[in-house]
């Protein structure tokens, strides 16, 4: 086969480094990254807590947009399985909208409705004690003051849309049930008890984990964040016994801001890939760049390393400036080959995408430059306290990354290298005129 054209090599390269697609274990692209840094491994240490448990189990996992959580739920899904297990993988956002706020008793049913829909996607011939969750919801609802008619639903499977995108039904549904939570919980955790049995007739009395991802996306519009964040505080500090489901291993995903005001959750949380040491120096920790080279290797191969930067060498001033993230990194990866005119790439081209990757973190708030600043001096989160504006805010900071997350044996924050110089510029500045 002839070598592909520049123009070829470059558009193959531009779509190996899309950053939106999660990988599947066994897929060529993917880096055992958490495996091969120093500490451990987040993903075998929440095996080791499920397999260490009896027949049931509650665990929350969460990390940063950008930083592969749902790669690596989806390794432990495939681990678990190699051990014997049966694993359910269901995404939220299927069933529940991100922007508006959550109840308690949203969740149960949208629980029960996805469990039901996994064991359905596995056998649809396995019945759960002769009716699946959303047909048995119907009934129950046809019996209370919900009116089924004046919300146009026409069949039990459209009530998960409804729930999802029909505020006016899900307040009317949350309003009925807020007198009846306990007859609620009852009922989900009885039909999740008829769904392991039927489940264990078929499968050897196999141990059941039921993965519940994309519930860490909860929060909210620019109209509703608030809201939605005082919404899922309340769930969790309120509710959190109710998420025990009988028989079941439950892997939730959360949002990492509830460690701030729920500190004794104990969530698994994925950290950004560590580059430097937490000293005044920032001294460059080489195991972390080694492994985000490693990252690039398979995306790009040698060939493609070497036709489109010339050598590994040039690419380090895009993997110094990723901050640790995969979609960063892909993002710096990807405008340098969108700006190549000639290849190898110059080195005006490799600065020139550092610029422009910086440039969409730009211009930082002058409120913001201060708070990140002192996060900059101290390792520190710089949270005043845990109220949903302050937690919202730094939230934000965190999902954009102009904040990272780090560990080395302790948890630590350092702002993104790409803005670093801007903030130790503009803090001193601000101080200066306070």
């Amino acid at each position: 086969m002839p070598p592909l054209s520049d123009r070829d090599l470059r558009k193959q390269a531009y779509r190996n480094l899309d950053p939106a697609k999660p990988l599947k274990p066994g897929d060529p692209f993917y880096q055992p990254v958490y495996e091969q840094t120093e500490g451990a491994d987040p993903i075998a240490v929440l095996q080791h807590a499920i397999e260490f448990s009896e027949v049931e189990s509650r665990h929350f996992f969460s990390g940063f947009r950008g930083q592969g959580k749902t790669t690596e739920l989806l390794r432990l899904k495939h681990r678990l399985e190699d051990a014997g297990h049966i694993v359910f993988y269901s995404d939220a956002l299927k069933y529940i909208n991100p922007s508006q706020p959550i109840d308690i008793s949203d969740l149960l049913i949208v629980l029960a409705g996805a469990f039901s829909d996994a064991i359905t996607d596995l056998n649809p011939n396995i019945k759960i004690a002769n009716e699946g969750y959303w047909t048995r919801l119907w009934h129950y609802l046809s019996t209370t003051e919900v009116q089924l008619e004046e919300f146009t639903l026409k069949n039990p499977a459209e009530l998960k849309l409804a729930l999802r995108d029909t505020p006016s039904f899900r307040q009317k549904v949350q309003e009925m049930m807020s007198n009846r939570l306990f007859v609620l919980e009852e009922e989900v955790k009885q039909f999740f008890e008829d769904g392991v049995k039927a489940l264990q007739e078929q499968h050897r009395n196999l141990p059941i984990v039921f993965i519940f991802d994309q519930l860490e996306q909860l929060r909210g519009s620019l109209f509703t964040e608030r809201e939605v964040i005082s919404s899922v505080e309340r769930l969790f500090a309120q509710h959190i016994s109710r998420l025990h489901l009988p028989y079941v291993h439950m892997v939730y995903t959360v949002p990492p801001w509830l460690k701030f005001v729920l500190p004794g959750l104990g969530a698994h949380i994925l950290h950004s890939v560590r580059q430097w040491k937490n000293d005044e120096a920032r001294t460059p920790y080489e195991q972390g760049n080694q492994c985000l080279l490693e990252v690039v290797r398979k995306r790009l191969r040698q060939e493609g390393i070497e036709r489109i930067f010339g050598n590994e060498e040039r690419l380090q001033p895009l993997i110094r400036n990723c901050g640790g993230h995969f979609r960063d990194l892909f993002r710096l990866l990807s405008q340098a080959i969108l700006l190549a005119e000639t290849l190898p790439l110059s080195e005006d081209t490799i600065q020139a995408a550092i610029n422009e990757v910086r440039n969409s973190f730009l211009p930082i708030a002058q409120d913001d430059a201060a708070w990140l600043g002192s996060i900059s001096k101290s390792s520190g989160s710089g949270l005043k306290n845990t109220s949903a504006e302050e937690v919202s805010k730094f939230t934000r900071f965190l999902d954009t990354h102009f904040v990272l997350y780090l560990k080395n044996g302790e948890e630590w924050y350092d702002v993104h290298p790409l803005i670093r110089a801007e903030v130790e510029t503009a803090a001193p500045a601000l101080e200066g005129n306070a």
